[in-house]
């Protein structure tokens, strides 16, 4: 429930504008505020690898300057009625969100269409962003959480995939983006066809359609497919061949006095029906209470670690599921063996009903607070429709959870985690021999 509403069918209103775009819009009149979300497909998966990060910067560049707005008029416009509005991309997608009052909605989605479709991307702009992009690398390259966790995914799916390469680029790639670069990036992946917007709080779906139609709707695609490319790269990116484990590297840093690690293997897509149990399974080995079998072991047990947990991703293409600890030098041997056998015990063993009973209840229970917000809201919409799930999935999501087994968690793991092949990254001082 929100504010009182259920969030279904019968709430959300989804139209479709004339260009293509998809509006998906939640009223809300508890909340005086609005809230937006979109994506689009924009994202890194559309670059190829010498232009890795050019995603990123691109959308960095939409609100540094439009057709009839310098960056300075278009700040201005959103402080003027303290709206915030910020543009991103991730490896699949583009995207954008904003809050303001609810009477300022319109301050919001006209900066947006105006960033999305008219933006010029200045020489000095764009530079300025891609300095201060560099200044973030440099700091990832000096961090080793950030640093295994890069070379990790590099290692999993290799450079050439966009999977395994991360969105901010890297320093040799970065430096060589120009503003023209941006400019052909823009030109040809902006596509009003693949842009899904959610529009949540004290707002009518009448008067969202008015304002989405009016700034919108005259917006036409470069032709060139954006959407297309987009789905077609991620199927082949997807059964492109990832790492069969068994590969293991160790970069040191100077200055460094904790060896941190990643440790893991692809995991499973967003539809993959073994979603649910992957999740339940992740929960339950680094995240259930103080992070799960592996904090309790490797953490608290046995004090071989600052902090050991696990993650689970999923996206349109299969993720990685992770284990990551950061250790005193000495301890990464004991670290990662313990580690490995929580891996071991889940595809071994179901896990125990007390387990099972607890996780499902804090992710069926976690769900309310995710939609307390309207920003929250906006997300979860977008979730939704980009997965195809339903707009009765909020309703059914209890039904689904409380529907795994423990038999089911355990046939996830097996399927996924092998402790004899998994890809391994340690960065810190150098390990002693």
């Amino acid at each position: 429930m929100t504010g009182g509403r259920s969030l279904g069918p019968e709430t959300v209103a989804r139209s479709t504008v004339a260009n293509g775009m998809v509006l998906l819009v939640y009223p809300n009149p508890s909340s005086p505020s609005v809230a937006v979300a979109a994506q689009h497909a924009a994202g890194a998966i559309l670059e190829s690898e010498d232009d890795c990060g050019l995603a990123g910067l691109t959308a960095d560049g939409l609100n540094r300057g439009t057709a009839t707005r310098s960056f300075m008029q278009f700040s201005a416009e959103l402080d003027d009625v303290g709206a915030s509005l910020n543009f991103g991309a991730g490896i699949e997608y583009g995207s954008f969100s904003g809050r303001a009052l609810a009477e300022d909605l319109d301050v919001l989605l006209r900066l947006a269409a105006d960033g999305l479709q008219n933006s010029v991307f200045p020489d000095d702009e764009v530079e300025r962003l891609r300095d201060q992009a560099l200044t973030g690398i440099a700091h990832v390259e000096n961090n080793p959480g950030a640093l295994a966790d890069r070379r990790f995914r590099e290692l999993l799916y290799g450079r050439d995939n966009p999977y395994g390469r991360p969105d901010e680029g890297y320093a040799e790639t970065m430096g060589a983006l120009t503003p023209d670069k941006v400019r052909d990036f823009h030109a040809g992946s902006y596509d009003p066809e693949s842009l899904v917007l959610a529009v949540v709080g004290a707002v009518t779906p009448d008067a969202v359609r008015d304002l989405a139609a009016r700034y919108f709707e005259d917006w036409r695609g470069p032709g060139t497919g954006a959407a297309e490319r987009q789905h077609d790269a991620i199927r082949a990116f997807d059964t492109a061949a990832t790492s069969a484990g068994g590969v293991r590297e160790d970069l040191s840093l100077a200055g460094k006095t904790q060896t941190e690690f990643t440790l893991g293997w692809p995991g499973v897509r967003r539809l993959d029906p073994a979603y649910f149990p992957v999740m339940m399974g992740n929960y339950i080995l680094g995240q259930l209470g103080l992070d799960g079998r592996i904090g309790a072991n490797v953490r608290d047990a046995q004090g071989l670690a600052y902090h050991a947990t696990s993650h689970a991703e999923a996206a349109h293409a299969r993720m990685p599921w992770t284990i990551r600890a950061g250790v005193n030098p000495v301890n990464v041997p004991k670290a990662v063996t313990s580690g490995l056998a929580e891996a071991r015990r889940l595809m071994d063993e179901p896990p125990t009903d007390e387990e099972l009973r607890l996780t499902k209840q804090a992710m069926i229970g976690s769900l309310p607070l995710r939609l307390e917000r309207n920003g929250g809201i906006a997300g979860m919409l977008l979730t939704i429709e980009n997965y195809g799930l339903g707009l009765d999935y909020l309703m059914r999501y209890p039904d689904i959870v409380e529907a795994v087994t423990a038999d089911d968690v355990q046939q996830a793991a097996a399927r996924l985690l092998d402790p004899e092949a998994y890809t391994l990254v340690t960065a810190g001082p150098e390990l002693p021999a």
